[in-house]
């Protein structure tokens, strides 16, 4: 039986792009690898709303290669506050307090979001020399209002990075608009590629610290011995640092094109529409989710609370019906979480809600049997 995959990533992968990486012969210099990474970069410009002046990296590993990689902007005791709203904002914790810089953290209540006057609050009785964001939070859907909270910190601090993982190629993402440092992401989740790529874009402020002063960073992660091989390679040369994941970056560059095809706006319209209807037939249902507030839902995650079946059995009874939902990962929720980004259509919400309304009901999770579809189908027609 064929299996759909609503996991937080990796998502569904369509054919076309998995295809792309079944070239053989295709070493880092070859032309068709140096044009692959030249019209990625040029799409990762694309879906994080920047122009020429951004520069943008690909680097082997994910979204938290791309995040450690934010270590070749920083040096010894540089103040860095962390705005984190669940498991994957805490990950920049994690990783700062492996370096000699002080960390600050700001945690909502769980489910919640950090306010933007919250953020200004804290930035203005410091010298922070980076700010962190998450703008959407894998662990709990939580979508922070980044635009918001940068347009009232922006003044008071050197640099700003967002990590973009589960929102870029399906929220709203203007890096260069809204004056953002380092947008980060990874191949796997939104766009709708395979795992094994972190994705990042620098500001030319960044940029210009990257060229100009020494960091604390390590040798691979750091950024300054990637960029030299991506100013080649938009120059159409081929260069080496280490070697690249040549085939993941031939299947990027052929979601990008499907991307372009498809309409930035188009793609995170139909993410949005999706997201709706999944979460209209869960409160049909009597489910409640994980974000507490209306305006913090994504468009990518939701987070499913269950009242008495423990999440594992559900997952294994979902997987059975052939759709494949991820684990709760928060340590305060018992629940599972639903991954609606990348290709995904309205007619999967539809199988969503309807295989989770009948594998509750079967192991006795109290719902309005029936409900969820019926809500689903209203919310889909509506948007057409």
């Amino acid at each position: 039986m064929d299996k759909l995959l609503l996991h937080v990533g990796p998502t569904t992968i369509k054919e076309d792009v998995l295809v792309a990486g079944l070239e053989n012969n295709v070493g880092f210099t070859s032309k068709e690898f140096v044009e692959a990474l030249s019209y990625s970069l040029k799409g990762l410009r694309y879906v994080m709303g920047a122009s020429k002046s951004y520069q943008p990296l690909i680097i082997p590993g994910g979204g938290t290669s791309a995040m450690e990689s934010i270590t070749s902007l920083l040096k010894s005791n540089d103040k860095i506050l962390v705005v984190s709203n669940g498991v994957f904002g805490d990950r920049w914790e994690q990783i700062f307090k492996r370096y000699p810089v002080n960390v600050k953290v700001l945690r909502p209540s769980p489910g919640g979001y950090v306010k933007p006057e919250e953020v200004e609050e804290e930035v203005r009785k410091d010298n922070y020399k980076l700010i962190t964001l998450t703008h959407v939070e894998t662990s709990t859907g939580v979508r922070e209002p980044v635009k918001d909270v940068i347009n009232k910190i922006r003044r008071y601090v050197e640099l700003i990075a967002v990590d973009g993982v589960s929102s870029v190629g399906a929220e709203e993402v203007k890096a260069e608009e809204w004056n953002v440092d380092v947008y980060l992401s990874a191949s796997q989740k939104a766009l709708g590629s395979s795992a094994g790529l972190g994705l990042l874009l620098l500001s030319p402020k960044a940029v210009s610290i990257l060229d100009s002063q020494d960091s604390i960073a390590g040798y691979y992660l750091n950024l300054k011995n990637w960029l030299p091989v991506m100013r080649a390679v938009e120059d159409d040369k081929a260069a080496y640092f280490a070697t690249p994941p040549v085939h993941v970056i031939l299947q990027l560059a052929e979601a990008f094109r499907l991307i372009e095809k498809e309409g930035i706006e188009n793609r995170i319209k139909r993410h949005a529409t999706v997201a709706s209807a999944i979460r209209a037939g869960l409160k049909a249902l009597g489910l409640d989710i994980v974000a507490r507030r209306p305006e913090s839902y994504s468009n990518t995650v939701t987070g499913v609370l269950l009242k008495t079946i423990e999440p594992q059995k559900v997952l294994a009874e979902t997987v059975n019906e052939g759709v494949e939902f991820a684990p709760g990962v928060h340590p305060a929720f018992k629940y599972f979480r639903i991954g609606h980004m990348g290709w995904v259509t309205p007619n999967d919400a539809i199988v969503a809600i309807s295989v989770i309304e009948r594998t509750l009901r079967r192991l006795g999770e109290p719902i309005r049997f029936g409900e969820g579809v019926k809500a689903v189908e209203e919310v889909l027609s509506s948007a057409r």
